[in-house]
């Protein structure tokens, strides 16, 4: 997989699923989702994701007949349709336990000549399901957005040129991020809370011909994001985005990069400047995967407890079989605006049926500073198509 961003749903790798009750002073778990009018019920936004469940299973079966493959899209002509969805619960200390659609994602790719391969992903995040202490299909806030955008040039055998909306190449979670192709349900702050994770702009990518040479994209990004993203940590839009990354790649998936971005926060003088650098290894039925990222502030802002920010991660998995794999992480972040450094620790299980379905669930513990991540219990249903 490596760093160059996910162009279409066609590689297998990830998995969620299990929602947790919450229980009021120790007690049992209480049933507190409200009752809801046919009229109210009708109105869900989470409601737009029932028909096409129910056409996706109806279908599936005469579709792998007449040509199409679960996880592999639908090819009509040079056009590609194809996605997925993940359907996350989870029950968090100190948080209402939910049940959402956490990404529906709809990807069509073409591929037309050399001058014309466009790639638009459209995507609904967020959708309740079932909330405690709220109505059904509410509880949460929804998005819509497009989420990339673009057109490759093809210059030669191995150069291209993009134009649009990607996913900046830093480390490896942030190129593959769709819940079918992670490991766990729980996200790694060191993969996307520290720096812009699209670019609005233009990119040059090279694949190298042979493993000693390293894949290398360049992106630019004058002025701010054509289409900002509804999750960006408060305070951290960022302008005039420019970046690098390297990746050396061998065999199926090893990988080791390197990257550095600049940046300038929206309305100030502040810019920051980050290295990073990730890591991914498969030596049998185990796979290794690490990240690190190091930012540092100039001109910073008066709001901030510190100049820098730095994040890591480890993460193990074994793949007891073709089904089954266990999952174990752990993860430092010193942020710019927390005193204490945090920490949190991950143990997980995932089953994968068939390549392109995965169940997740896994246990999170964290401690020291807060930051975004909460100790319980998480788990997530994911599926390309």
């Amino acid at each position: 997989m490596g760093n160059q961003e996910l162009p279409i749903a066609g590689i297998w790798g990830s998995r969620r699923a299990f929602l947790g009750r919450k229980t009021a002073g120790g007690g049992a778990p209480q049933s507190s989702f409200g009752g809801v009018t046919l009229r109210g019920f009708l109105g869900r936004p989470a409601l737009l994701v029932v028909p096409f469940l129910l056409a996706l299973v109806a279908g599936s079966a005469h579709a792998e007949n007449s040509g199409y493959r679960l996880g592999q899209g639908l090819w009509l002509g040079k056009l590609n349709l194809s996605g997925y969805l993940t359907v996350e619960g989870e029950a968090a200390r100190g948080e209402d336990a939910k049940l959402v659609v956490d990404d529906l994602s709809l990807f069509v790719q073409g591929r037309f000549n050399r001058w014309l391969n466009p790639f638009v992903e459209a995507e609904a995040a967020s959708l309740p399901i079932l909330v405690e202490d709220h109505d059904i299909f509410e509880g949460t806030k929804s998005d819509i957005v497009l989420e990339r955008f673009y057109n490759d040039i093809v210059i030669d055998d191995d150069w291209s040129l993009r134009i649009g909306k990607g996913l900046t190449p830093i480390g490896e979670w942030n190129a593959i991020h769709a819940g079918p192709l992670v490991e766990t349900t729980s996200r790694p702050l060191t993969s996307f809370r520290g720096f812009s994770e699209f670019y609005s702009g233009v990119a040059l990518l090279y694949q190298a011909p042979a493993e000693r040479l390293p894949d290398l994209t360049f992106y630019w990004q004058p002025g701010g994001e054509l289409d900002s993203n509804p999750e960006a940590v408060p305070g951290r839009l960022f302008h005039d985005i420019s970046g690098v990354n390297l990746s050396w790649r061998w065999g199926l998936e090893n990988t080791i990069g390197f990257s550095v971005q600049r940046a300038r926060i929206t309305r100030t003088r502040e810019t920051q400047l980050l290295v990073g650098a990730n890591l991914h290894l498969i030596r049998g039925p185990f796979e290794i995967m690490s990240e690190f990222v190091r930012l540092r502030l100039h001109h910073p802002r008066p709001i901030h407890l510190r100049r820098h920010e730095t994040g890591l991660y480890v993460q193990g998995e074994w793949h007891v079989n073709d089904a089954w794999s266990l999952i174990g992480r752990y993860e430092f972040y010193q942020d710019r605006d927390v005193l204490r450094a945090a920490r949190n620790a991950v143990i997980g299980i995932a089953w994968r049926p068939r390549p392109p379905i995965v169940w997740k669930i896994e246990y999170l513990d964290r401690w020291g500073g807060l930051i975004d991540l909460r100790t319980g219990v998480r788990g997530s249903f994911n599926l390309l198509f």
